[in-house]
């Protein structure tokens, strides 16, 4: 969807401008330099997802948020939607303008013993001249984890660059993404947590010996080109500078993704599985290319001072192949889908903004699918506060991922004929950034919702399901002390096919201080907790999570213990993960048999070098 606030505004500090792209046409939008002073301990991948998720129990884990409207749209390769947090590419991706050459160096380690959790981040950027940024990303995480054969290793990295000129600007990255994971299948028997009986987490009996491969590589080309004019503008009495003024511009946007997921097992184990073909090995193996052409036309908001609103139009072809294994063969199938679609916005200014995008594809695999999306906001004075009123909502009809129709592996087969998925959607934010508060509330209506049974195959529901959230934030300042409180409500009408925790709690105390006039100092603990319910399974050999009714999740708080410095360049965090872990039994899982990490101590260093 489409954001109404920050547009062409990027984040300024003294040396580097950031932002990043939020949609496909590159319209950019600003996001803050990382070089917070606070909440540096909550700053990894899962918790930056969500403030709750089921997960594996492992950093690198396949996961999935626990709030309804914080799952990313499902894409159409269905084996990655567990690795979204993990995945590098362009919805991520942060672009750079510096003054000097900036780099960063990042590393955060933990476990119970020595390193058995470690990610390391190097980012370095740099102008060639004021046009023309190029850089670099690299991320590696290792994580051994706390329980048997759940280690994890990915590395991803990422090469890109953009320039800015008058007339002609472009942006590019170059992407690649390789995840391994153990699969255990969680532990086989769940009193172990809830009543230990001194028994190290890595020698607990688990139920499954699987390896699973993720591997996703992404080219993305943007550039555009303007045709305008320049008029004067009085800077004073005796001085005018001209403008360039941007009417018309004509913008191609290249997209190839190459996805492909894996997964192994040397001895098949029958008894997890309710059907296995082959008692030899496991060697699953499916993947998805897909290259992408995106041509527009804009007339720009900004040369017309009567009627300030820009108009885009653009057509957009697809091709796809897919393939996966059908008898040690692979199938593969190719598609080609077509839409045609148009923009109407107004980014200019701060008390009204709106975007509305509507898109029909009218050729190919995809041919019926349509998406009609808009949001509407703006900013107003009540007193002398600043209070800003956001709304969005789209209506779309989706055709399902091929793989939901078609797959074909050692423990599960399928051939489907589901129909379209159709969406409602409206929800509007209110927010007073002054007084730190905020309310969310959305409301969702899904018509054929496609979900994982209890026996983990895509099942459509033909019906219709609602949800319903409302998400309030508000942080409360007492001299140096805040308390930062996020509390979700969610309501499902089909609990038994999607199913969500009713109420989820974070709630973060802290205190700031500042020793020397240099050393800033931030001392606090938090907590992470949500009502119990039928949190959704999760199946290895798929990678998806299915639904279950048999063994509640929640009723468990999860406390961690803090202490974050920040010296002129220079982050550091040490944090008591899981601390309640010490001196509290309970059912600390994520998911039906698979627990989180117990008590561990965490630290991290981050590490800015501005030449």
């Amino acid at each position: 969807m489409f954001s109404v606030f920050g547009q062409t505004q990027v984040s300024k500090s003294k040396f580097v401008k950031t932002w990043t792209i939020t949609d496909r046409f590159a319209a950019v939008d600003s996001v803050p330099v990382d070089t917070l002073h606070v909440n540096y301990q909550d700053a990894n991948l899962i918790d930056r997802f969500s403030i709750a998720n089921s997960y594996n129990g492992n950093l690198g884990s396949p996961i999935q948020s626990k709030l309804y409207f914080d799952r990313p749209e499902n894409t159409d390769f269905i084996f990655s939607n567990a690795y979204y947090p993990y995945i590098m590419n362009v919805n991520n991706a942060t672009f750079y303008n510096t003054k000097t050459p900036f780099s960063n160096l990042n590393y955060v380690t933990g476990g119970t013993n020595f390193r058995e959790e470690d990610h390391v981040k190097f980012l370095f950027t740099a102008n060639a001249n004021k046009k023309l940024n190029f850089g670099t990303k690299l991320d590696y995480i290792y994580a051994g984890g706390e329980y048997g054969n759940q280690s994890v290793q990915r590395f991803s990295g990422s090469l890109f660059g953009s320039y800015n000129g008058t007339h002609y600007s472009a942006i590019g990255l170059l992407a690649t993404n390789n995840l391994s994971n153990f699969e255990n299948g969680g532990i086989s028997n769940s009193s172990s947590i809830t009543n230990p009986v001194g028994i190290e987490t890595k020698d607990l009996p688990i139920n499954l010996e699987g390896f699973a491969n993720f591997k996703q590589n992404q080219l993305y080309f943007n550039h555009q080109y303007s045709l305008g004019f320049e008029r004067p503008i009085r800077v004073s009495e005796d001085s005018v500078r001209m403008e360039y003024i941007p009417v018309t511009r004509f913008a191609h946007t290249l997209k190839l993704n190459d996805v492909r997921k894996r997964y192994f097992e040397l001895n098949p184990d029958t008894s997890f599985y309710s059907y296995t073909k082959y008692l030899t090995q496991t060697n699953d193996t499916a993947s998805l290319q897909t290259f992408s052409n995106n041509f527009s036309i804009s007339m720009e908001e900004e040369f017309n001072k009567w009627m300030k609103f820009g108009l885009t139009a653009f057509l957009e072809n697809e091709v796809q192949r897919y393939a996966f294994l059908q008898d040690t063969v692979l199938n593969n199938n190719y598609q080609s889908t077509t839409k045609v679609g148009g923009v109407l916005s107004k980014q200019r200014g701060q008390k009204f903004k709106y975007n509305v995008l509507g898109e029909f594809s009218f050729l190919g695999y995809k041919a019926g699918d349509f998406l009609f999306d808009g949001n509407i906001g703006g900013f107003f004075k009540l007193w002398n506060d600043s209070i800003s009123l956001v709304a969005n909502g789209f209506v779309r009809s989706d055709k399902p991922s091929y793989f939901l129709q078609n797959y074909q592996s050692n423990h599960f087969i399928w051939n489907n004929n589901f129909d379209n998925i159709y969406r409602t959607h409206v929800g509007g934010t209110f927010s007073i950034p002054t007084r730190s508060f905020s309310l969310n509330v959305s409301v969702e209506n899904v018509t054929k919702y496609i979900y994982f049974n209890d026996v983990a195959l895509p099942t459509q529901y033909a019906g219709n399901i609602q949800v319903i959230s409302a998400n309030w934030k508000q942080d409360f300042h007492l001299g140096r002390f805040t308390l930062e409180n996020n509390v979700v409500y969610q309501l499902s009408s089909m609990p038994k096919i999607l199913a969500l925790p009713d109420l989820t709690l974070f709630h973060n105390l802290y205190v700031t201080t500042k020793w020397f006039s240099v050393l800033s100092i931030q001392l606090g603990a938090n907590v992470r907790y949500h009502t119990a319910y039928y949190a959704p399974n999760y199946m290895p050999a798929t990678g998806q999570f299915f639904s279950q009714s048999t063994t509640k999740i929640g009723n468990y708080p999860v406390v961690n213990t803090y202490l974050n410095l920040h010296l002129k360049r220079t982050r550091f965090f040490v944090e008591y993960y899981h601390v309640n872990n010490l001196f509290m039994n309970g059912a600390y899982f994520s998911m039906p048999n698979y627990p989180i990490n117990p008590a561990m101590i965490k630290t991290g260093l981050s590490w800015n070098f501005y030449d």
